[in-house]
């Protein structure tokens, strides 16, 4: 399919993909199904050729009806008549036993509609189905070593199940994504990475981003933009700073081990800003130093700021009902505002109106292994619900 989005090497699978990529994980925040479709079909009528989504990505858009990104992925692609290349999916599971990965798949699998082996289809449309390991932690690589997941990856790739193998992770666990990385094991790896945080690439005590390219593995580039969260706190922020959602995105682009950035749009009219910014200019080395100078006013303020990525809530929930990505955000935009001297009492008053609150935490950290940027959440619901 013609296409003004540039491609790149998807590393040692030979496919080439385009450099801006679709995120399906926000499809869930629609309100309709009409409107997931019309997102999905936009991006493939502009050439993209790599979509993301996982087992978890799944939100409920009314009472009782839940919107599953990966069904309709696989909708879309099947209704298609026009794709004259294979897809390539990226599919992931919180799968790190082997009766996990069991189910999980075989859940990817029947709600994304593939069939055949080796040579797989959705409907009548080829595809390339790159199976993930979601969110690899410290527990969770150990669990995955001794499980026997890897040796079953390997095999259901040899069988045709699926084509290639990766897995993502986040900021904290540098240590494990290069022992994953050197198995040998992963075709293609996800990794955050965006201007206000560097660490795993140029800032980390070895750039992944490069070790990762030299081992000629894909590298998908998610959290361009931060994060969910980043959108509230970009209002906060942007008087500060001169950066926008453009630099954000020119920034990752220009990143030359990135295969692909990975684009979590809503809306066709997104994700239209998002191509345009694709087909300009990359930036010099010379701007690019600037953009980190300038990025690093505010950067250390975003430490322990919770993005609202909601993962957290994809395998856990609070026992107290708590809705703590929804404390946690109106407490970060505090935060800001405070440090600005400005009036925060629009966010003491929604937060006032929540039926469970910071108070409502009983500090039993069920939910600390499941936040990916290892976030002391019920230490912060405490002091939420001290100044809110």
């Amino acid at each position: 399919m013609q296409t003004t989005i540039k491609r790149r090497k998807l590393g040692r699978t030979g496919l080439y993909v385009s450099e801006l990529s679709f995120g399906a994980m926000n499809l869930r925040m629609l309100k309709h199904f009409d409107e997931a479709h019309a997102m999905v079909n936009y991006v493939l009528d502009q050439g993209v050729n790599l979509i993301d989504t996982a087992r978890a990505y799944k939100g409920d858009i009314a009472p009782g009806v839940t919107l599953e990104s990966e069904r309709v992925v696989g909708q879309v692609i099947r209704e298609r008549t026009d794709l004259d290349e294979p897809v390539v999916i990226v599919t992931k599971g919180h799968a790190y036993t082997i009766p996990d990965l069991e189910k999980d798949l075989a859940d990817s699998l029947k709600a994304l509609g593939v069939s055949g082996k080796g040579n797989l289809k959705i409907g009548d449309n080829r595809i390339k189905l790159v199976y993930f390991i979601h969110g690899i932690s410290t527990e969770r690589w150990e669990t995955v070593k001794t499980s026997g997941v890897l040796d079953r990856l390997q095999d259901l790739k040899k069988e045709g199940v699926i084509n290639y193998i990766g897995f993502s992770s986040h900021y904290p666990f540098a240590s494990e994504i290069k022992e994953a990385i050197d198995t040998g094991i992963f075709d293609v790896v996800e990794l955050p990475y965006n201007i206000f945080n560097r660490s795993l690439g140029e800032d980390g005590d070895i750039n992944l981003f490069e070790y990762i390219h030299e081992q000629d593995i894909g590298l998908i580039n998610m959290k361009a933009f931060n994060g969910n969260g980043m959108v509230p706190l970009y209002q906060v922020i942007k008087e500060h700073i001169t950066i926008d959602y453009q630099v954000m995105l020119r920034f990752c682009l220009t990143n030359p081990c990135m295969t692909t950035v990975d684009a979590g749009t809503r809306y066709p009219e997104e994700f239209s800003l998002d191509m345009q910014v694709a087909a300009g200019e990359r930036y010099t080395e010379k701007q690019l130093s600037e953009l980190r100078t300038e990025a690093d006013k505010v950067a250390s303020r975003m430490k322990n700021v919770c993005r609202e990525c909601m993962h957290c809530l994809e395998k856990f929930a609070c026992p107290q009902q708590i809705d703590f990505p929804r404390v946690l955000s109106l407490y970060s935009r505090y935060s800001f505002l405070s440090w600005q001297g400005k009036d925060t009492s629009e966010l003491s008053a929604a937060y006032q109106q929540l039926d469970q609150n910071g108070a409502d935490c009983i500090e039993c950290e069920e939910c600390l292994p499941w936040c990916e940027y290892r976030l002391n959440i019920p230490e912060l619901l405490k002091k939420a619900d001290q100044v809110l």
